[in-house]
């Protein structure tokens, strides 16, 4: 039996200073906006994506822990390789997220 199609998809605007975080929803081929996009480190952007998980009782707990840690994750590489790594390359390194690259 094949595995169950991802449901959640990590959006990420990978920006110098700041690092937009956003969740979409895919059904049936289709996605469709879940968050709004949270900016960090100017807001609690992991916070606010947990907040709005948690509000929507349709989600699978996995589901929801697996979009968080990848979150967390990208959040670290951020931190340390904001100045140094381009958007291209940080989207082969997290390739389950959807890097939108606005320098093009």
């Amino acid at each position: 039996m094949m595995a169950e199609a991802q449901q959640l998809k990590l959006k990420v605007l990978w920006l110098k200073n700041v690092l937009g975080l956003a969740i979409d929803q895919t059904v049936i081929k289709q996605s469709y906006p879940l968050t709004q996009y949270y900016f960090w480190p100017r807001t609690e952007a992991w916070d606010q994506l947990k907040l709005e998980l948690d509000s929507k009782p349709w989600l699978s707990e996995k589901e929801k822990i697996s979009t968080l840690n990848l979150a967390t994750d990208i959040i670290s590489h951020w931190r340390t390789n904001r100045n140094t790594d381009g958007v291209q390359k940080v989207a082969n390194n997290f390739s389950e997220a959807v890097f939108v690259d606005l320098n093009c």
